[in-house]
């Protein structure tokens, strides 16, 4: 059992507690029980045997400031009241800040009316609704009533609803883009539109009637009318003649056509009014006059009014003579020259032949060459470059290649007939004949053949020995490609050039 201290009846008795300020507290653990004082800050403290200085046995009311932050001397649960906000502080459990606790709270006018703590909003009316409410929109007028504030919404002109309409001036400023409406009524296929600056005025749309005549003279003219029965509406570019005024910006060529006769300005003009046959249209917009075109390519000739046609050029079906026809039919054979040339494409389609020159006998008989043959495809005006073999005179020798090219490619080639040194072994009989080559995978070429030429080396050089020379493609003895005579004793002729051979339009 706990020791105790008897007090008798009257015994004085003074109790002396722990005291000391409150750094001293703060460093000191209370026993369970032992009570603790702070000089400094008055306040009474009793230790658990654990918490350093003990736990506060009251908190206070610091009283009441104007300015929270004053306050330095402010435990954790004290509170304190400050006087410019109506406010209640307590300061919060870890004595770190301070939470607001209540407010005071008070009616600005009749708008709002405060009872019991209960807050609501009264009749919203001009004797107790502030135009701060709303901004600088709204203002309370002379009378006392709610009204649009006029300095700052600017108006020309608003008036009241009428029936089912509320009637704007004709100038208007939207998002600072001043806006002119147009006078007159709204057309039929026709839209509101602006310039460039902010002008309405009702236009014709902007779709374009395309339409195909012979002539100019053919289109409808501006200004023409048509009645349409029961029709409500015409293409576009056509206006229902019933009075109405527009402006001769936008419908240039019907002011153009009709003017003022039925009335109006230079700048506003009036339609015929036509209402009282019904449905009157008049043109108001020329239509766009298209002329097609044909465009020449092919195997074919065109003159246009009497002008040719180049291919790949185009002209007009509409012109007052046109004359389509394949190419006249024309041979270019007198390509028989030794050297380069050139030709220059007739049809798209052209023939043509490719002719090397002989090979000269002596000792042994003389061979021809092939003759390559082929179609081009090129178009007119296209140029063709060519080479003919030289012929040969000296005894023995095989003739010159010629050929066709285009744009420094190869298209055909005729070798010269080859001298086949030999004996009367028959090694000629070994020996494929004369040929040469076309170029089938170009683009240019749509197909052809080599007829190969004949060979030769046979012995000729006994006494009584003669050979013609054999033929090529064409002719004998002499021909484009044909081989030397041989004549007794080792002798032979000359052979002819090679030959380079167009033909179109067959």
């Amino acid at each position: 059992m706990s020791k105790k201290i008897e007090i008798l009846e009257n015994t004085l008795l003074k109790l002396l507690v722990r005291r000391g300020d409150d750094l001293d507290r703060q460093n000191i653990k209370l026993s369970e029980g032992e009570l603790g004082y702070t000089t400094d800050g008055k306040r009474l403290f009793v230790g658990d045997g654990q918490t350093e200085g003990g736990i506060v046995v009251g908190n206070k009311f610091l009283g009441t400031v104007s300015n929270i932050n004053s306050v330095t001397d402010a435990i954790a649960g004290d509170i304190v009241y400050v006087t410019s906000e109506r406010t209640l502080y307590a300061r919060n459990l870890t004595n770190t800040a301070w939470e607001e606790v209540s407010v005071v709270l008070e009616p600005e006018d009749g708008t709002i009316v405060i009872d019991n703590s209960q807050i609501s909003v009264g009749t919203l009316s001009a004797g107790n609704f502030s135009k701060d409410i709303a901004g600088n929109s709204i203002e309370i007028d002379s009378q006392g009533k709610i009204a649009l504030s006029g300095d700052q919404i600017l108006t020309d002109q608003i008036n009241p609803k009428s029936v089912s309409h509320l009637k704007l001036p004709q100038s208007l400023e939207i998002n600072n883009t001043q806006y002119e409406f147009p006078i007159g009524g709204v057309q039929n296929n026709t839209f509101l539109g602006t310039d460039a600056s902010g002008n309405l005025s009702w236009k014709a749309s902007d779709k374009s009637t395309s339409i195909f005549f012979n002539s100019s003279a053919a289109a409808i003219p501006v200004g023409a009318m048509v009645e349409a029965g029961a029709l409500s509406a015409m293409p576009d570019g056509w206006l229902l003649a019933d009075g109405s005024t527009v402006a001769s910006s936008q419908f240039p060529d019907l002011y153009t056509a009709i003017g003022t006769i039925y009335g109006g300005t230079a700048a506003n003009f009036v339609l015929p009014d036509e209402s009282a046959n019904g449905y009157v249209f008049i043109k108001a917009l020329a239509d766009t006059i298209t002329n097609p075109s044909f465009k020449l390519e092919g195997n074919l000739a065109a003159t246009e009014d009497g002008v040719a046609v180049a291919e790949g050029g185009t002209f007009s079906p509409l012109a007052d003579e046109v004359v389509i026809s394949t190419p006249v039919p024309g041979v270019s054979y007198n390509h028989d020259t030794a050297g380069t040339g050139q030709f220059i494409t007739e049809a798209t389609y052209t023939k043509f032949w490719v002719t090397a020159s002989g090979q000269v006998g002596g000792g042994l008989s003389s061979g021809s060459s092939a003759t390559v043959y082929g179609i081009l495809s090129a178009p007119i005006g296209t140029t063709i470059d060519f080479f003919v073999g030289a012929g040969v005179t000296t005894a023995n020798t095989s003739g010159n290649d010629s050929y066709i090219s285009l744009n420094g490619t190869e298209l055909a080639r005729s070798e010269g007939a080859r001298y086949r040194p030999g004996s009367f072994t028959a090694l000629w009989s070994s020996l494929s004949g004369n040929t040469g080559s076309l170029a089938l995978t170009d683009d240019h070429i749509l197909g052809g053949y080599v007829l190969s030429g004949s060979l030769g080396g046979v012995d000729t050089s006994s006494g009584d020995e003669e050979t013609v020379g054999p033929a090529s493609f064409w002719g004998g003895h002499g021909a484009p490609g044909a081989g030397s005579a041989n004549l007794e004793a080792g002798t032979s002729s000359p052979t002819s050039n090679g030959l380079v051979k167009f033909e179109w339009g067959i």
